[in-house]
């Protein structure tokens, strides 16, 4: 039983307790794992393979689930609200309540039956939380329960080709490590992050690559912060195209639906050359996209496309795409399947971003114009053989000849909103390091390790990895706290708190490679005052261009 709960325990402690709350190894990630097709995310039926390599566990009543050296597959099935597990085709255990853990035997991963990922069997480190679904509680969520670092382990290579380089591969760690903490919505509420490009591609264990392995131990603990010190939404796409565009152009308000959004300081637009003009008009759109300036991510098979429809092809893919997309809000007046949108008159632009990219578009037919919102919505609507745009950076032409045509010339593939992958990729290969590309693609931010809250009487450990040697404590008070005991590899430091904020440059104690820290409240006699203490560490060098 102690074998089965060991890593659960660690995960357990890592949120309870103050020690090691920060590094990459004790934070855990709650992953939904869906099919091979990232269709489905809750189940009836699941089959586990290489069984006699698992523990089975009912977490409710402690019951542990038979299982011999001979054992090949586990199955757990859902129905009148309860569990049942077999071993083999064979009724182990029902009527349980679950959530069913399951548990790797030391040195080994769990694989799901029929589960590919890159056409290979997806196998996971961790475990697996088999947990009823709250919106339908005759089915249940498959959810990889594992520790942080070993879930970038498993989204780096798979976000970001490894042919890119350490320094990229080191700033898509950044990124993927502030998404899993500060994702954009959480459409589950089983599991925190979904595996698929809806939140961030995590394929497991066996897509694994030592080089992007490096890049997430070489940033261990680091992530971007804001101007207030709080974890950023870090967001970013395939290519952007030259251009990145503002959050509050292409996303939603993930509450209000308001369109467009409020703004995000630390996402805006930015060309990748400061000569470049802004894109908000026709005239500037068509001139960037219909050419290709040299760009950080004009390496990309998508800086620049075409797209083309004649009239006859277009209205038949608007009859299908114009009423699936009006269920989402954004598209005015409403249509239902099955009704004409009539004949297409034209199609313009109405609003754009300043990366050229369309917020608001109008199609015009014989019977009613229709006003097209958001770069998803625009995106969809426009498919050529039953793919999406690869942007809604995109200028329209239209040719009037014997059998009308409509060419779209564009740029990018994604959303556009902050580190562009392909940009990424070049600027590594020109000598920039990672902290320079994270900057180049986020306004006004600070790496460094995620924030702590110090309590009154826990010694709080924290490690993080430095190349540089170079870094500043910083310490945000507004406790009563008198002293800071602090430890940095071994030597001890006694740091007076007379700052609401104050910056201790720690440079001189630091080595390269893993670097540990240690912090306590020194002053006994406050040991209960109220208030908060954060500390964070910003790596040098680091901070806004």
């Amino acid at each position: 039983m102690r074998k089965i709960f060991k890593y659960i325990l660690i995960i357990i402690l890592a949120l309870n307790s103050g020690i090691m709350l920060a590094s990459d190894d004790n934070i855990p990630v709650r992953v939904g794992v869906s099919d091979t097709n990232f269709k489905k995310y809750l189940y009836d039926t699941i089959e586990f393979i290489n069984a006699n390599k698992l523990n089975v566990l009912d977490s409710a009543s402690g019951y542990t689930i038979p299982i011999t050296d001979e054992s090949e597959i586990v199955k757990i099935t859902s129905g009148n609200n309860l569990f049942r597990v077999y071993v083999d085709e064979e009724l182990k255990a029902k009527n349980l309540t679950g959530p069913i853990l399951i548990t790797p035997k030391e040195g080994n991963f769990i694989s799901l039956s029929n589960l590919k990922r890159k056409g290979k069997q997806a196998s996971y480190r961790g475990y697996m939380e088999i947990t009823r679904s709250t919106k339908d509680i005759s089915k249940f969520a498959v959810v990889n329960v594992l520790s942080l670092k070993d879930y970038l382990r498993g989204v780096v290579p798979n976000e970001m080709p490894v042919r890119f380089g350490l320094e990229a591969l080191k700033a898509q760690s950044v990124a993927a490590r502030n998404y899993a903490i500060t994702p954009r919505i959480k459409a589950y509420s089983e599991f925190d992050l979904c595996d698929s490009v809806a939140c961030q591609v995590y394929y497991g264990a066996n897509t694994e690559e030592e080089l992007s392995d490096k890049a997430v131990e070489q940033t261990n603990n680091i992530i971007a912060l804001d101007d207030k010190n709080k974890p950023i939404l870090a967001l970013y796409s395939s290519t952007a195209g030259g251009y990145t565009e503002s959050y509050a152009y292409a996303f939603s308000d993930p509450k209000t639906r308001e369109f467009p959004s409020e703004d995000i300081s630390y996402l805006q637009a930015k060309p990748d050359k400061k000569e470049f003009n802004k894109l908000n008009t026709d005239e500037e759109a068509e001139k960037f996209y219909t050419s290709k300036p040299e760009a950080f991510d004009d390496l990309s098979p998508y800086y620049r496309w075409s797209k083309e429809w004649t009239k006859e092809e277009l209205e038949s893919v608007l009859t299908k795409t114009l009423p699936a997309q009006a269920k989402t809000g954004f598209i005015s007046p409403a249509i239902t399947e099955g009704e004409s949108i009539g004949n297409l008159i034209s199609i313009k632009a109405l609003k754009r971003g300043d990366s050229g990219k369309i917020i608001e578009l109008e199609i015009k037919t014989d019977k009613n114009i229709f006003v097209v919102q958001k770069e998803l919505v625009i995106r969809r609507c426009f498919q050529k053989n039953g793919i999406s745009l690869p942007s809604a950076n995109f200028v329209i032409n239209y040719i009037d000849s014997e059998m009308p045509v409509y060419k779209f010339f564009g740029g990018g593939f994604g959303h556009g909103v902050g580190l562009s992958q392909w940009g990424a990729g070049k600027m590594a290969s020109e000598g920039y390091s990672f902290d320079q590309i994270l900057l180049h693609y986020y306004d006004g931010i600070k790496l460094a390790t995620i924030p702590i809250e110090i309590s009154n009487s826990d010694t709080v450990e924290d490690e993080f990895y430095s190349n540089t040697k170079k870094a500043e404590l910083l310490l945000i008070n507004s406790s009563k706290h008198n002293e800071l005991l602090v430890c940095i590899n071994n030597k001890e430091l006694i740091i007076p708190l007379k700052e609401k904020e104050m910056h201790i440059n720690i440079s001189k104690y630091l080595q390269k490679g893993i670097n540990t820290i240690s912090y306590k409240v020194k002053d006994e006699q406050n040991q209960n005052t109220e208030g908060k203490l954060t500390a964070f560490i910003q790596i040098e060098g680091a901070d806004s261009e």
